[in-house]
């Protein structure tokens, strides 16, 4: 009886299952409907940037009686996403008494000294992952961005590299995409077309396709010209062409095609429209457009073109013909809230805009700049959450345009540079963080780069400037500084260079 009575008061023993966690079979705990609802619930709002909703729902996942290693190591990722460091570090601690071999929670670990800048112990955690977990790309992505972080973007190469050369494990799309980005931001030809290789499935016509679609989303217009003109000649491949070709200085060349093409090869009439604005071609584009039957999308495009040529009331009549619920009504409201600007009714404006959703990023965008206009800063600094990044990015850039630069940089510095698909904004953060930790000829690199695919990206030219002078390079930033001061006319940004090149001829 006492050895029954002892053996009911012993817990079960965990029941385990076989499931697919981030495409790895693994045997883990039993997680209950209710639990695994809650994690899901968690993830959605942790990769939407929700941290602090994301730490409810997997407290909740972990109410159900579990123990699961993959939840609690979320769970202290999240927390210190959230802020709430403490908390991270004691449900880490933990994880780690429950789980000590458990790959999750070494990589939780790496992930939490990432986030806190904590260079060498993150890539141990890392290195540790590797060991328990050798065919996951997780922890080499990851190391590869804390080595980016801390300006050294070769060895970051060099470690995907050799990940993917010698692994032909399905999860390896993600350490490839890595390498594809950071070969991008460095203007990498060669590991470019080494990573594009690396894809099984691709065909030779395919590399130099995406080739030069990544490399125009990433500013290197001429590079991507030059792949896609080996490309073959699909309506796709066309369309790219001539956008690099314009982009990389190429006009003559474009409008050409389009005189001598009739717009053969470019498929839809959109292509033929927007390439034909690009070049300032505004009366034959709206030729083509009377030929085409009027839509929500033709109106728009009428719009846009008499919009470029200055025609603002034909324009912003234009655009409200474009009916709510119709794809083009959101850029509709934004382009007729500019034509209201460039009349001088910023009353106007707000008004196109209150008809468009507010939970649009680009609305907000647009609606805060004019409540900068009219003085109302913190107006427009309300309307963005400061919790998630890409709302960072946009107070970043509002204080920009402010005057308040010091501001700017912080905001940069604390979003997190991993997953920006906008190549400038990368360069900022990327750069502002390294310059945050004192990696000023890093920051430096990543801006000169940057600024050389955008010369119109003004704000980041004088940011460029002050980081040279600051890392003591006299002469460069007073020249630097001189030919922007030629082409700026934003009366803060033009104050503040000034005073820069001021204070850098004091220095000299």
């Amino acid at each position: 009886m006492i050895l029954l009575g002892l053996a009911a008061c012993t817990p079960p023993s965990m029941r385990t299952v076989p499931r697919v966690v981030d495409g790895e079979v693994e045997h883990g705990a039993f997680v209950s409907p209710y639990a695994y609802e809650w994690f899901i619930e968690g993830e959605a709002s942790a990769n939407q940037g929700r941290h602090d909703e994301a730490v409810m729902a997997f407290e909740n996942a972990t109410a159900a009686p579990a123990g699961d290693a993959l939840l609690m190591s979320r769970l202290a990722e999240e927390y210190e996403l959230s802020g709430d460091s403490r908390r991270a570090d004691r449900t880490l601690a933990a994880a780690r008494r429950s789980h000590p071999g458990s790959p999750w929670v070494a990589l939780a670990q790496g992930r939490i000294h990432q986030h806190r800048d904590e260079e060498r112990e993150a890539i141990a955690a890392f290195i540790r992952v590797q060991e328990l977990a050798p065919g996951w790309d997780a922890p080499v992505v990851a190391m590869a961005d804390t080595l980016v972080a801390s300006g050294r973007p070769e060895r970051a190469s060099a470690i995907l590299l050799e990940y993917l050369g010698f692994s032909s494990h399905p999860g390896s799309e993600r350490a490839r995409r890595s390498l594809l980005d950071l070969a991008l931001r460095r203007g990498d030809a060669e590991t470019l077309s080494l990573a594009i290789a690396l894809d099984p499935h691709s065909t030779p016509a395919a590399r130099d396709r995406k080739a030069g679609k990544l490399a125009l989303e990433n500013g290197q217009p001429a590079f991507a010209a030059r792949a896609l003109s080996a490309a073959p000649a699909s309506p796709e491949n066309v369309a790219l062409w001539l956008h690099a070709l314009f982009r990389s200085g190429g006009r003559a060349e474009v409008a050409s095609f389009l005189r001598n093409s009739d717009g053969q090869g470019l498929g839809d009439w959109v292509e033929r429209v927007d390439l034909l604005l690009k070049i300032g071609e505004v009366e034959r584009a709206l030729d083509v457009l009377k030929s085409i039957t009027p839509s929500p999308k033709v109106a728009y495009a009428r719009g846009r073109a008499l919009l470029i040529d200055g025609d603002y009331a034909a324009a912003a009549a234009a655009f409200a013909e474009v009916p709510f619920g119709s794809a083009s009504f959101e850029a509709a409201r934004l382009a007729l809230a500019a034509c209201s600007t460039a009349q001088g009714r910023p009353g106007a404006a707000a008004e196109a805009l209150s008809q468009a959703p507010h939970d649009s990023l680009a609305v907000r965008q647009t609606l805060a700049g004019i409540y900068l206009e009219e003085g109302r800063l913190r107006a427009g600094l309300r309307l963005f959450d400061p919790k998630r990044d890409l709302e960072r990015a946009a107070l970043a850039a509002l204080f920009e345009r402010a005057g308040h630069f010091e501001e700017a940089a912080a905001y940069y510095a604390a979003i997190r540079a991993n997953g920006l698909e906008e190549p400038g904004l990368g360069a900022r953060v990327r750069a502002e963080r390294l310059a945050s930790r004192g990696h000023l000829r890093a920051a430096i690199a990543v801006l000169d780069r940057w600024t050389v695919a955008a010369p119109d990206d003004l704000y980041a030219r004088v940011r460029l400037v002050e980081l040279l002078a600051a890392d003591a390079q006299v002469e460069v930033a007073h020249e630097r500084g001189r030919r922007a001061l030629e082409v700026i006319d934003a009366p803060q940004l033009r104050a503040h260079l000034i005073a820069v090149l001021e204070r850098n001829s004091r220095v000299k």
